[in-house]
């Protein structure tokens, strides 16, 4: 397994929580939080991801492993959103103040109170994979950054002038 997956992999893992976790801050947290995890994990991945690849490595590695950890913070949303709504389904007045703003906002939408809860039910996967797909495209430009980062800190080997030939 190369270096570059295998930071991924890890930095996936750690996205997943990092992204369930900072989403519930209170009025910031999914906006600004959970992005600002996602494309500092991104950044990381990709940085060590090129550092545990070997000498030959370039940026490519650095975004592959920032895309993988993309994919766990897509996958923490998701799971942000779903308890979410369970949440707010869970407490009958939340839901019902939630209901009656929906059916006060939109009166021609001639949506009944069972279909807004349905609704409802549906929309929390639906965002989580929203918000997740912002997630991972934060996480791979940044995963090409760090792997940038990281070769650009790479030893270089002193440069040989070119041969001079009489001709």
């Amino acid at each position: 397994m190369s270096g570059s997956l295998k930071s991924g992999l890890l930095f996936a893992l750690i996205s997943i929580v990092a992204v369930v976790g900072f989403s519930f801050i209170p009025a910031v947290g999914v906006f600004c939080c959970g992005p600002l995890a996602s494309m500092a994990l991104g950044a990381l991945a990709g940085y060590i991801g090129v550092r545990w690849s070997g000498p030959t490595a370039g940026v490519g590695s650095g975004t592959l492993a920032g895309s993988v950890a993309g994919v766990g913070a897509l996958i923490g949303s998701v799971i942000f959103w779903v308890i979410a709504i369970i949440i707010a389904q869970s407490d009958p007045v939340l839901l019902d103040q939630i209901i009656r703003q929906i059916e006060e906002q939109q009166p021609a939408s001639g949506l009944t109170g069972d279909d807004i809860r349905n609704l409802i039910t549906i929309m929390g996967p639906v965002m989580g994979f929203c918000a997740g797909l912002i997630h991972l495209l934060f996480a791979a430009l940044l995963g090409a950054l760090g792997g940038w980062l990281a070769v650009r800190q790479r030893p270089q080997p002193p440069m040989t002038p070119p041969a001079y030939t009489v001709g």
